[in-house]
């Protein structure tokens, strides 16, 4: 399986269409091509955190669209999980003094993944 990650900051690309959640996977994108580069040329921390918040942001709106009934979910105990423990863990992996490079890139893909193929928002 091949994934694309992004080196252009996501507001650059497209984020209306017809997935709910094109925004958070743009930003997550984003955020993992950032630690591809952080890991060969050691990037401001504060530009990582700073996309790892713009990816949490992006995730709490796709939640509460959910709950506001105007886009629908396979698995709300999946989003929920997302939301409640794999962003804060990454975040959290981010904010270590030394980045484990290889478990955040792996946490990341798998919670693409997980949006792309077992989340898969819709709007209503």
């Amino acid at each position: 399986m091949y994934q694309r990650y992004s080196s252009s900051k996501p507001e650059d690309q497209e984020n209306s269409g017809p997935c709910p959640s094109t925004r958070f996977l743009n930003e997550a994108k984003y955020m993992t091509g950032l630690l591809l580069q952080d890991a060969s040329n050691q990037l401001d921390r504060v530009e990582i955190l700073s996309q790892q918040k713009m990816m949490s942001d992006a995730l709490d709106t796709l939640w509460h669209e959910v709950e506001d009934g105007s886009v629908r979910v396979n698995s709300i105990a999946v989003l929920r999980a997302a939301k409640i423990v794999s962003c804060p863990e990454i975040g959290k992996r981010l904010k270590d003094p030394s980045i484990d490079h290889a478990k955040v890139l792996r946490d990341l893909r798998i919670l693409i993944s997980t949006f792309e193929y077992i989340i898969k928002p819709e709007r209503t």
